[in-house]
């Protein structure tokens, strides 16, 4: 059926129509018999009359209407008569008896008010009228339910009903086929978009246009448009010019005008199925290069090669896509010529309209600006958030917007690569811009607020194979916590002989180099069952097919954060350092005066830098996302946790407090799996395919946390704080659970944190007391972090990186710092003092504080050294005026990296030397140091000491500001002399420090007393520390006379290693040479192989020579005998 202008009607509504135009056509080519007098008007029941002067402002009438705004529909007047003409008389009004027949009238009266143009203009645009009408329908609905008196008209609601649902069914109609009724031109091409300019006057987006929708229209519109099978048709226009809308815009400009529009739009439950089956939703292909505006041309040669027909949907696809331009609004500055480019122009970044000359700025200026970035992020991260959620709100549309989200995140993964931290490799242009991957994650972690307790039952929920699927990521090439790839392939295919075989090759390899049994070395079952036929049954791990939607909601926010967020942490970071040295450079050409162009050019450059880094730090130090986003690292720290308690199975026991205490009985709020400690048997299989970075990133945002925002750490709850804690403490222990020795050793930094910081309250005004507090009453830290604390001091030693040897003084840093907080409580004194009792494992560890003493003050004595040689060249103002330019240039060089070099290697060497102070104050830690490995190497050091503070050469350590480079060396030869006293009763500290011929000089300790430490020492220490003096005179003496007794050594008594005579001579296996049993020791503490040929060995390989040690001791009790005989006595008798 058609209507009289063409066009369909409403389903609903067709066979009235059909009827009415049926009869229309014959009424308009026959009079009917019996027709009164053409100027009667038909007879119409008073309230429908009524009703349809007030809602359609219409009056069935061929004769002018009196009233205003009033239209006359004479045409349908004039059939109305002849109808009730042809009905051959009676009551006129009985034909109203039936409410089909009034229904009738009003469909009827809507047609020809809709088809004829008014007699007083233009008439407006179909949508505006029928808009109007239906917000006088509901003021009349309104009107008739509160009547006070009497009861509405029988069938007036109904009517009114009627008349609301025929507002948006012709609506529809009349968008859709917008040449169906008379309107303005403008509104006919504009078509469904029309509907666009009267959401903007409601949602107060423009303040003209047209009237505005009523309450409740939209939602009936696109219902009735769905029931008719016209939503894509009504909706995709729609969609598309709001798409169109939000590329257009900026950070700067009203980006949420668009944004706005979307979000009311998907309220409709039609509009997020029409949006997700839009051809543009997901994209299908990489998205072309963005053609360059003239001013940008110059640039062309950086962007990257054009993708090639049919590549896969790059990042950019994902941002030009729908749901794309609404994500991308952000401050951040462009980080390739495509992020310059939008819609065909250059945008103005936010570096350049808020930050630009910053120097010259009030940090009142600068804060204000932060705070606009800052709530705009905020401002789109809420309207996203809404939009995301309407459209998981459909059950049916899910499945597309996970698709969506997945593909973003992947499709950005480039990111998370080292190539993009540090700008070297491919470009930016095929991802999406920071902006866009940084909102996609705002929007995720705030997705992830309703299960992010660790101790909530949906964390149950999770399920852990989500990342070994390829549901939404590939992580295939991606590093394990544990497990290596031919465990992976053997677990997931146990079927596979090849891939079983290689496997149980690895594991026998690893089983060798660690020295456990096979079974245990990591072919344990899903519960961490590590037997012999669990490894040869090979138990499959099974990967789930299908996963709910808090699995999405995690994994995704934790994949986004990785490939998005971190690195961009990393560049923070970079710009750090690079601000800076750049700013370090200006302060020296300000001093120096040299050249005012370069001194400009670095002003500016110094500038743009500040620029960039504050729309860095406005987004990703914002404490609305950053809370966010540690709340998900929180829970991806309890989650983790919670598997290895699943793996133990009940050997965890029942869930626990989060620092690890018992839970009271029954229960309690906020208890959750832990595993049991230490973590024995083989990591379960879920856990060990785990990703690193799951655990990694978590580890390096509370870093970021600790460095840029720590109160937000400060504020967290006591049982998070304690939750962080306990995973520090639990992964630092647990070498076989996380194989890489880094992501332990980034562990300490976090541990740091829980300890004062000297210079805190000075610097920054603020403490972590409440950090600190419940570290002091953590029950797992109590029993466990001293010891796993030294256990990774040694550990870190060996990391397998040619950067092993310089990345170890930074963790043990951090290790040093807390090592000295823990000392000055007594529950974890005393857990510092019992492992001390294991004394193989001790004596490594205070090997490794010995190395690092003596290198780290080293390197600092000889960079001060360096810093003075340079300062008196530059004091010297005739002498460094004459040098060229180039030699100035190069000393000034040298003088900066010995700076900073040499602050750096003061400040661990001061830590080294405070931790062996506090440590030789226990005697049961001094029985340690006093081994006959250990003793000649402590004596040796606090000599070595000594010599390079008070010896001949000391006058070139005299630095000028000698605090900046944290060298204070009146204090560290104060502390030197007490860790001397702490040897000093035990009868083998003196011959030891007298037998280090190269460093021992008698003559230096009177010295180090006159000038330090009889201002430092009290007067009970300065008598001990004389005494000392004296014992060491006495045992020198002593050694003389012996030298003498014994004469020359013979070579098979002469040690390998020393060439000294042998007390204790073993027999190295492997190349057969006879070394003394404390020399080869002290070796072996540092580099288990033999010192002749490299070849591996350990302690327990020594043979002992019994036979060569009686030859020794026979031969030196000859000597001394025959010393003694021709001598009278002498030394033979001391």
């Amino acid at each position: 059926p058609v209507s009289p202008v063409g066009g369909r009607f409403p389903r609903a509504c067709r066979t009235r129509h059909s009827r009415t135009c049926r009869l229309q056509q014959g009424l308009r080519t026959r009079a009917p018999r019996g027709m009164s007098d053409a100027s009667v008007d038909p007879s119409l029941l008073p309230q429908d009359a009524d009703l349809l002067a007030r809602v359609m402002r219409v009056k069935v009438t061929r004769a002018p209407p009196s009233v205003p705004h009033v239209m006359a529909l004479a045409d349908l007047a004039g059939e109305l008569t002849s109808e009730q003409a042809a009905s051959g008389g009676g009551d006129p009004l009985q034909r109203w008896v039936d409410m089909s027949q009034r229904r009738s009238l009003v469909d009827r009266a809507f047609i020809s008010l809709l088809s004829q143009a008014p007699t007083n203009g233009e008439p407006a645009p179909i949508l505006d009228r029928l808009a109007a009408c239906f917000q006088r329908a509901l003021d009349e609905r309104r009107r008739l339910k509160g009547l006070k008196t009497g009861s509405p008209p029988e069938g007036s609601l109904d009517l009114v009903e009627y008349m609301l649902e025929l507002c948006t069914s012709y609506s529809v109609m009349g968008l859709v086929n917008p040449e169906l009724f008379p309107q303005p031109s403008e509104a006919a091409q504009q078509g469904p978009e029309r509907l666009l300019v009267l959401l903007d006057v409601e949602l107060g987006i423009t303040s003209s246009g047209g009237p505005g929708l009523p309450s409740g229209f939209l939602m009936r519109l696109v219902d009735h448009a769905a029931a008719e099978g016209m939503i894509d048709e009504l909706a995709g226009p729609i969609l598309g010019r709001v798409h169109e809308r939000a590329k257009a815009e900026t950070i700067l400009t009203n980006y949420t005008a668009p944004l706005r529009l979307l979000v009311t739009l998907l309220e409709c439950k039609p509009v997020r199925t029409a949006l997700v089956t839009h051809p543009h939703f997901m994209p299908t292909a990489a998205a072309p290069l963005p053609q360059l505006p003239p001013q940008l041309l110059a640039l062309a040669a950086s962007l990257p090669r054009p993708p090639a027909p049919g590549a896969p949907p790059n990042g950019r696809a994902y941002e030009e896509s729908m749901l794309g331009p609404f994500l991308r609004p952000s401050g951040f500055p462009p980080e390739s010529v495509t992020d310059m480019v939008q819609g065909g122009r250059v945008v103005e970044t936010a570096a350049q309209a808020l930050f630009s000359g910053v120097s010259k700025r009030t940090r009142a200026q600068v804060n204000s600006s932060l705070d606009t970035l800052r709530a705009g992020a905020r401002t789109l991260a809420q309207g996203l958030e809404q939009a995301i959620k309407f459209l998981l709100k459909t059950k049916e549309v899910q499945p597309r917007v996970f698709d969506w989200l997945g593909g973003a995140i992947a499709s950005n993964s480039e990111r998370a690569k080292e190539w993009y931290i540090y700008g070297q490799g491919p470009g930016a242009g095929d991802l999406a811009s920071l902006g866009f991957v940084y909102n996609l994650t705002f929007v995720l972690v705030k997705l992830c607020s309703p299960f992010v307790d660790p101790a909530s039952p949906k964390v149950a929920n999770i399920d852990g194979t989500f990342l070994l699927s390829s549901h939404r990521f590939d992580c295939s090439k991606d590093t394990k916590l544990c497990a290596s790839e031919d465990a992976l392939m053997h677990w997931l295919d146990p079927r596979n002989e090849d891939a079983r075989a290689r496997y149980m090759r690895h594991m026998a390899s690893e089983a060798r180099e660690s020295g456990v049994a096979e079974s245990d070395a990591g072919g344990g079952s899903e519960r961490g069952e590590g037997s012999a036929e669990a490894v040869a049954l090979g138990e499959q791990l099974h990967v789930s097919d299908s996963f709910g939607t808090i699995s999405e909601f995690f994994f995704c926010a934790l994949r986004a954060l990785h490939v998005g967020v971190m690195p961009a942490f990393a560049k923070l970071g970079q710009l750090d350092q690079q601000h800076y040295r750049l700013h370090r450079e200006v302060r020296r050409l300000r001093e120096s005066s040299e050249d005012p162009s370069q001194l400009q050019q670095l002003e500016d450059e110094a500038d743009k830098l500040a620029a960039r880094r504050l729309c860095l730090e406005a987004h990703l130090n914002d404490p609305h996302f950053t809370g966010e986003a540690l709340h998900v690292f929180i829970l991806a720290m309890g989650w983790l946790l919670r598997l290895l308690a699943e793996g133990q199975g009940a050997a965890a026991g029942p869930p626990k407090l989060p620092d690890g205490g018992d839970a009271p009985p029954g229960g309690g709020v906020g208890t959750l799996p832990l595993p049991a400690l230490p973590l024995q048997g083989s990591p379960p299989r879920v856990f060990a395919c785990q990703p690193e970075h799951v655990l990694d990133d978590a580890v390096q945002f509370v870093k970021h946390m600790g460095r840029y925002d720590p109160a937000q750490l400060e504020g967290l709850t006591d049982q998070q704080l304690a939750l962080i804690l306990t995973f520090a403490v639990t992964f630092l222990g647990a070498p076989r659970f996380v194989r890489n020795p880094y992501l332990r050793a980034h562990l300490t930094e976090v541990l740091a944190l829980f300890v004062p910081r000297k210079d805190e309250s000075a610097a920054t005004g603020y403490s972590h007391s409440r950090m600190q507090a419940v570290l002091a009453g953590h029950a797992t830290a109590r029993r466990w972090l001293a010891p796993y604390l030294m256990g990774f001091f040694v550990d870190i030693e060996f990391t397998g990186s040619h950067t092993q040897f310089h990345d170890k003084f930074t963790y043990r840093h951090h290790m040093a710092v807390v090592l000295e907080h823990l000392w000055t409580m007594p529950e974890y004194r005393q857990s510092i003092v019992s492992v001390a009792e294991d004394a193989e494992r001790f004596v490594r560890f205070n090997n490794f504080i010995l190395n690092d003493a003596l290198y780290c003050m080293d390197e600092a004595l000889l960079k001060l050294s360096k810093i003075r040689e340079v300062q008196q060249l530059m004091l010297d103002r005739a002498t460094w005026e004459a040098m060229p330019k180039e030699e100035q240039d190069d000393k000034t060089s040298q003088l900066r990296a010995a700076e900073e070099q040499g602050g750096y290697y003061m400040q661990l060497a001061n830590e080294i030397v405070h931790m062996l102070l506090y440590l030789s104050s226990e005697e049961r830690i001094v029985n340690v140091f006093m081994r006959p490995e250990l003793v000649a190497r402590v004596s040796m050091m606090l000599n070595h000491f000594v010599l390079r503070l008070v010896g001949p050469n000391c006058l070139e350590l005299k630095v000028t500001e000698p605090d900046k480079y944290h060298f204070y060396p009146r204090d560290l030869l104060a502390e030197i002399g007490q860790i001397y006293l702490h040897f000093a009763h035990r009868p083998e500290f003196p011959p030891a420090v007298v037998a280090d011929q190269r460093s021992y000089k008698p003559e230096l300790f009177p010295k180090a007393v006159n000038k330090v430490l009889r201002y430092k020492l009290n007067e009970e220490q300065l008598i001990a520390f004389n005494g000392l003096v004296r014992k060491c005179a006495e045992a020198a003496a002593h050694e003389v006379q012996l030298e003498e007794d014994l004469g020359e050594t013979p070579d098979e008594f002469a040690c390998g290693i020393t060439y000294e005579l042998m007390s204790d001579p073993v027999l190295l296996p492997s190349s057969q040479v006879h070394v003394d049993r404390a020399a080869i020791t002290r070796h072996l503490l540092s580099d288990e192989t033999d010192p002749f040929n490299r070849s591996h060995l350990t302690a327990d390989m020594l043979q002992t020579d019994e036979e060569l040690k009686a030859k020794i001791q026979a031969w030196r009790a000859e000597r001394l005998a025959h010393r003694n005989t021709a001598g009278g006595g002498g030394a033979a008798m001391q």
